[in-house]
C-alpha cells in the first residue's frame, strides 16, 4: 500500500508555504507515496497545483471544514496529515483525538507573527504539541522560535529548509529585452526590484522610502513592486504623497514571475520578519544582484558581498546606501550575480523532495 498523505492548508494564494507544497507535490516521482490537498479557504488560488485537491465550499470560520478533515482521512485512508500554517495546524491535531493519523506540524513562520490569533495558535500549539508526530521548521531560526514560543523539544524538530527551482528561476536575457520592452523600460533605465507579497513583515514601505532618496542621487532609477497583497492601495498613495508615483510600477502578481525578476538591475528584500525567505532565493539564483535584510531565517542564508549586500540597519537610509553602491559599482554587480546562482543551488527542489518523503516512511515505519 502506498503512503498517503493529506496536505492542509489555509489557501493556495501566493505565499511561501504554498510554493513549498506546490514543489512537494509535483516533483514527487516516488510512486510509493500520493499527495492529496485540502486547502481551507478553495479560493481565489494564485498557485495553481497539479494534484489532487479536494475542494470542500464551505465559508470561512465554517466547523464543517474540521468534520471533513475526518472524512477524507478515512475516505482516502490517509497515513499522515501534513499540516501548512496555523490553523491547518491546530485542525490536525485536534483530528489526532478522533482518527488514527500521525501529524507533521510544518512551522512556515506563523508562530512568531503578531497579531491575537497568532497568540492563541502559540498557546494551543503548546497544549496540543505531543499530538504531533513530527514538527519541520523552515528554518534554525523557525526551529527556535517553536521552542520558544511553544515549548517544543528541539529534538522534536526537524530543519528542512524551502527551495527554489533553480531550472525556472534563472537569467533570461530575451524575457528581460521582451519584458522591459513591454513595461516601456528603456535600455538605460535601472530597475530595482522588490519581488513578494505586499505586506507589513515584509517592508515594502521601508523600500519606498529608501527609493525616494535614491532617485535623488540617480534620478534614472524606476522602482517595480511584483506581487500583490493587503498594503497595495498604502504603497500607491505613499509613492503619490512623496511625489516619486511616475517612477514606481506595481505590477500585481504574475504567474510567471521568473520571467518578470530578469527586467531588475538590483533588487531589496527588506523584510522586518522571514523565517526563511524564498524570495531572496530567488533572486538570487536569477543572477539578480540583492541588498537584504539578514532578519531571522534569511541570515542563514546571506554571505555579505558573496551573494548579497546587509545594510547596517533595515532603514531607508541604509538600504539607499547599499542600493547606491549597487548602482555605481558594475564590478560589484557582477560579483553578487555570480554568487547568487551558487547561493540557490543549495536549496535545490529534489534535495527538499528526498527530506520529506524519508521523514514520511521513517513516521510510517515507526508504528
Amino acid at each position: 500500500m502506498p503512503i498517503r498523505v493529506l496536505h492542509i492548508i489555509g489557501s493556495l494564494r501566493l505565499g511561501g508555504a504554498q510554493v513549498c507544497l506546490k514543489q512537494i507535490v509535483e516533483h514527487n516521482d516516488d510512486p510509493t507515496i500520493e499527495h492529496y490537498i485540502y486547502p481551507l479557504r478553495p479560493h481565489p488560488v494564485d498557485i495553481p497545483i497539479d494534484g489532487r485537491i479536494l475542494h470542500r465550499p464551505y465559508p470561512h470560520y465554517d466547523l464543517r471544514k474540521f468534520f471533513a478533515i475526518l472524512r477524507i482521512c478515512r475516505d482516502q485512508h490517509i497515513n499522515i496529515i501534513h499540516a501548512h500554517l496555523h490553523k491547518p495546524i491546530l485542525g490536525a491535531l485536534l483530528a489526532t483525538f478522533f482518527c488514527d493519523v500521525k501529524v507533521i506540524v510544518h512551522e512556515h513562520g506563523a508562530i512568531a507573527r503578531p497579531g491575537l490569533q497568532y497568540a492563541l495558535y502559540r498557546r494551543l500549539l503548546g497544549v496540543l504539541k505531543n499530538r504531533a508526530a513530527q514538527f519541520i521548521a523552515v528554518s534554525n531560526a523557525a526551529a527556535e522560535q517553536l521552542t520558544r514560543y511553544a515549548g517544543i523539544e528541539p529534538a522534536r524538530i526537524q530543519v528542512i529548509y524551502n527551495a527554489v527551482d533553480t531550472s525556472c528561476f534563472s537569467a533570461n536575457i530575451e524575457a528581460r529585452r521582451r519584458l522591459r520592452r513591454e513595461l516601456g523600460l528603456a535600455p538605460d533605465t535601472v530597475v530595482v526590484g522588490f519581488l513578494g507579497r505586499l505586506s507589513y513583515v515584509k517592508g515594502p514601505d521601508i523600500l519606498l522610502n529608501a527609493f525616494e532618496r535614491l532617485i535623488q542621487i540617480h534620478p534614472e532609477c524606476v522602482l517595480v513592486f511584483l506581487g500583490d497583497g493587503e498594503m497595495n492601495a498604502r504603497l500607491s498613495a505613499q509613492a503619490a504623497q512623496l511625489g516619486i508615483a511616475r517612477q514606481v510600477k506595481f505590477l500585481g502578481f504574475k504567474e510567471n514571475a521568473a520571467d518578470y525578476i530578469n527586467i531588475f538591475d538590483v533588487a531589496c528584500v527588506p523584510s522586518r520578519q522571514e523565517s526563511f525567505g524564498i524570495a531572496a532565493v530567488e533572486l538570487m539564483s536569477t543572477a539578480i544582484p540583492v541588498v537584504v535584510n539578514p532578519v531571522d531565517g534569511l541570515a542563514e542564508i546571506v554571505r555579505e558581498h558573496e551573494n548579497a549586500l546587509v545594510p547596517q540597519t533595515n532603514t531607508p537610509e541604509d538600504l539607499c546606501a547599499c542600493l547606491v553602491n549597487l548602482v555605481e559599482n558594475p564590478d560589484l554587480r557582477r560579483s553578487l550575480a555570480q554568487g547568487g546562482p551558487e547561493t540557490a543551488r543549495r536549496f535545490a527542489v529534489s534535495r527538499l523532495v528526498a527530506a520529506f518523503n524519508a521523514t514520511y516512511r521513517q513516521l510510517v515505519q515507526s508504528d
